[in-house]
């Protein structure tokens, strides 16, 4: 009986740990979004995080209005954050990483919000080249 219980403890530890890596740890995609920064503040009740917004600009026009779309994402590195700030109203390409779940000190939860569900966070600003908008 020892045995069995056991074993039926240590499955259900390894299952509660795959499911809490799988949808909170493990990436889910990562790529690179590039459009105007519109707005960037800290905010949060207990954890404080930098949440951010992006307008990407449709029809792979730069400068146009038409079929444009929100990015919402989440910074959790303060350098990075540092120079978000000083990019408000210009033209930026970010990379981020998107997870499955929410962890409430990653960011905020922008499910409602962007076209693709889960947790986006940016790790890395690069560079735009011929940014002639």
């Amino acid at each position: 009986m020892r045995k069995v219980t056991f074993i039926s403890i240590l499955v259900i530890l390894l299952l509660g740990t795959g499911y809490v890596y799988w949808f909170y740890y493990n990436p889910y995609s990562e790529g690179s979004r590039e459009g105007v920064l519109q707005k960037f503040s800290r905010k949060g009740n207990v954890f404080k995080t930098y949440e951010g917004e992006m307008i990407q600009l449709g029809f792979g026009q730069r400068g146009a209005a038409i079929n444009s779309q929100y990015y919402y994402f989440s910074v959790d590195d303060p350098q990075i954050a540092d120079s978000l700030e000083n990019c408000l109203g210009k033209i930026v390409r970010l990379h981020y990483i998107q997870y499955r779940k929410t962890l409430p000190w990653r960011g905020e939860n922008y499910n409602k919000q962007n076209a693709e569900k889960g947790q986006y966070v940016v790790d890395r600003i690069e560079k735009v080249e011929n940014a002639i908008y």
